[in-house]
This record gives structure tokens, C-alpha cells and sequence, in this order.
């Protein structure tokens, strides 16, 4: 069934996805919103605001907000990314209405506590550290600060010590007055709800969202740049992460590239996981994903292995991207690839909160609804010529930004 659309009073715009057949709703706030759009000395403050939300509003405590999703028996959660940040519930679709309700209230009414900013600024600090725990998500970060360099890209979406200290009751506020706003944010809904009863909520929800036309500062488009980067720690094995050249979201060759990133590393047949794991030992696991942004990208391998095989298992990597750029897929890897790619798109809209997530991607990244069968016809008209062009053009053979972590003056 197509989305049906509204626009609130206050300018808010509002999409449904209906499912006739389903008992979940899911309902998502999207803010176009993250960490590319804050100062150097607010690194952090969008998803230290992201936390802020829910610690209590005009009406409602932070304990009254989770004890009041508990008792609907949904799930009520959030994120922050570069460039969005979002707000989200799942709930049986008789609890839809309260649910608006309450993620309009967190969104429009939130008082940010000054005892409750010290307490999460605290939350904050641990789960910073617990990210600098993990050779993961270390060695990724570290991948981001040398390819995207002075770049927001490559800044840290928590933020750092320093910054997150810095935060006050008066700048959180500021930056949510400056980025919440309808001409910021829209609705998506998707499940069997009661499309009428719905609106009437969340015109009601988010009422008290101030409009306001706010100029914006001119975005700096990112500039890719290709180094390497080694950090010592005490950890079993070596963690490697390459940053190759991505693409642009709205690029008309982004399925090309998701066809080709599946084939390079996205399951077991994929060509790393083949030479990498299975013909060398070389890793328990390895993959390669794409990052897309509104005007920038990155495609990302990782690996990880002992640290006498660690320049091995780099020219393993290098090697592969160098034969993609030489060896056309056969039409078996291709037909593979596509399949994947379809599976994991129609199998993610299953759910509630699957089909809401899309709408809201579209929305973003698209401005409009892509049918499935657009997409899916986008996959099928990717040909063996397109994928080694675009290999070769982004040159990932050549160019590779590389990041390693771990035990790297071991024997």
C-alpha cells in the first residue's frame, strides 16, 4: 500500500506505511541532526542531547518516561549518527496513540534537569570509555580522524573527555532551540494504526515545538585523504581497518557499490572471507561495508589476527581490492551478490520497525518513497562491466587509508 502523508499545524510532516495484517506499530522521530553539524568545541552535544531527552520533561520524570513504556510493553530507544539523530517506538498497535504522546513530549518538552545533566553526564563519560575498551570501535574511530582528517567525519560522535565535561544546561538548550524545529524533523509511522486518531495525537504531541527559520551554516563537502595510522595496546591480536573511497548517497551508482561491497566482504562466499579465512587462517572473520553520507562516503574493511601475521593479512587485503579492479565478476558471483542484497532488504521489512526505518532512510537520503520494486530493479540493472568500472575509478587498489591497533612491537 503506498505511504500516506500529513502535515501538522506547526509545519511537521508526518508519513505512514500501513500493515493491515500487523499488531506492531513503529513510530520514529527523525532529526536532521549530528555530529558533522556541531563546532570543534561541541563535539558530542547532539548525542549528549539525544540522552538528555528522555531525563525528564514539563510533565513527566525521567523514571515516570520509562516506567510509562515499560507499562505499554514497547520499546523506546534513540541514536545519533553524522548526520541524523533519531527517536523511536514500538508498541502494540493499540498503544500507538500513548506512545506519540510520549516521544512528542520528550521532544518538546524537555526540561534538561541540572542534576539530571550531571547524572548522565556521567552515563556519558562511562560509555566513552567503554567505547575506548574496545579494540573495535578504537581502531575504527582512529580510521575516520586519518581519512577524513579536519572533517566533522572524523570527529567522534560521542565527543571527547574535554568536550563532554564543557556542557552546560545553557549550551544543550541552545543547540536544541538552533536544530529541533519543523522544518527539521519529520514522522514516520509504520503498522495497522488508526491513521486519523494518529494525527490528532501528534498534532496535540508536538504542539509546543517552536517554529523558528534559522539560517544554517554552509556544510564543508569532505575531502577523503589516505595514510596510516598504528596504535600500541595490550590485546591479543592486531585489529585492522582499511577506509577505501566511498560514495555519496544520492550518487547514481550507490547500488553498484553495495553490489560490489557484498561481493568483496559481505558473507561467506564473499571474496575476502574466501582468501582470507578459509585458503589462509589468516582471521576469524572479515568484512567490508559502505558508509554513505549526504555529500561524502567510505567503505570500510576489518579484520583482525596474531600480530606476526599482520602485514600478511594487509597484503592479502590489498591484493584483492587490486584484483577487483582487473577481473570482472562472473555472472554466478553477480547473481550471488544481487541475491544478498535483496534478501537482507525485503527480509529487514518484516517488521514494523524495519518498514518505519526505511521510510525514514528514503525520506532522507532520497526526499521521496522508493518502492521496493524500484530497488529492486536498481539491483538487477547493475551489470559485470559497471562493477569493475567503478572499481577501477575509486582506485581502492591504490588508495587506502589504514588503521591498526594492538600488540604491534610483539615478535
Amino acid at each position: 500500500m503506498p505511504y500516506k502523508e500529513h502535515t501538522l499545524a506547526n509545519g511537521v510532516r508526518v508519513y505512514w506505511d500501513p500493515m493491515p495484517e500487523s499488531r506492531a506499530a513503529s513510530i520514529g522521530v527523525w532529526v536532521r541532526t549530528g555530529s558533522r553539524f556541531e563546532a570543534a568545541e561541541e563535539g558530542g552535544v547532539t548525542h549528549f542531547l539525544e540522552h538528555m531527552c528522555f531525563k525528564g520533561t514539563t510533565t513527566r520524570s525521567a523514571e515516570d518516561i520509562a516506567n510509562e513504556m515499560d507499562f505499554l510493553g514497547g520499546e523506546m530507544n534513540a541514536f545519533t549518527s553524522q548526520e541524523v539523530t533519531s527517536f523511536y517506538a514500538t508498541v502494540l498497535t493499540e498503544n500507538s496513540r500513548q506512545a506519540g504522546n510520549l516521544l512528542g513530549d520528550i521532544l518538546t518538552n524537555s526540561v534538561f534537569d541540572p542534576v539530571e545533566l550531571e547524572r548522565e553526564r556521567g552515563v556519558v563519560l562511562e560509555e566513552l570509555a567503554e567505547s575506548k575498551d574496545d579494540p573495535e570501535d578504537r581502531v575504527m574511530e582512529n580510521l575516520f580522524r586519518i581519512y577524513f582528517g579536519d572533517h566533522p567525519f572524523g570527529a567522534p560522535i560521542l565527543g571527547t573527555e574535554e568536550s563532554i565535561t564543557r556542557f552546560s544546561r545553557l549550551s544543550v538548550r541552545e543547540y536544541f532551540k538552533k536544530h529541533y524545529h519543523p522544518g527539521n524533523l519529520f514522522v514516520t509511522i509504520a503498522g495497522n494504526v488508526h491513521w486519523d486518531e494518529v494525527i490528532d495525537t501528534l498534532e496535540n504531541a508536538f504542539q509546543n515545538i517552536s517554529v523558528r527559520n534559522l539560517s544554517s551554516s554552509p556544510l564543508t563537502t569532505p575531502v577523503p585523504t589516505f595514510s596510516r595510522m598504528e596504535e600500541e595496546d595490550d590485546y591479543e591480536q592486531v585489529h585492522l581497518c582499511l577506509g577505501l573511497r566511498g560514495l555519496p548517497q544520492p550518487h547514481p551508482r550507490q547500488t553498484a557499490l553495495r553490489v560490489l561491497t557484498t561481493h568483496l566482504g559481505g558473507g561467506m562466499s564473499s571474496r575476502l572471507f574466501q582468501e582470507v579465512r578459509e585458503k589462509r587462517g589468516l582471521a576469524y572473520s572479515v568484512f567490508s561495508s559502505p558508509l554513505s553520507f549526504s555529500d561524502g562516503g567510505i567503505v570500510r574493511i576489518s579484520a583482525s589476527t596474531r600480530p606476526s601475521r599482520r602485514e600478511e593479512l594487509a597484503s592479502v587485503l590489498v591484493e584483492e581490492l587490486r584484483r577487483l579492479e582487473k577481473i570482472p565478476l562472473t555472472s554466478s558471483e553477480l547473481t550471488r551478490s544481487k541475491n544478498q542484497l535483496k534478501s537482507s532488504l525485503l527480509l529487514g521489512l518484516e517488521s514494523a520497525g524495519g518498514r518505519m526505518s526505511k521510510m525514514g532512510r528514503d525520506l532522507l537520503n532520497w526526499g521521496r518513497e522508493i518502492a521496493v520494486t524500484e530497488i529492486e530493479q536498481w539491483i538487477d540493472q547493475v551489470t559485470a562491466e559497471d562493477i569493475l568500472h567503478l572499481a577501477q575509478e575509486l582506485k581502492w587498489g591504490e588508495e587506502q587509508a589504514i588503521s591498526v591497533l594492538g600488540p604491534l612491537s610483539a615478535k
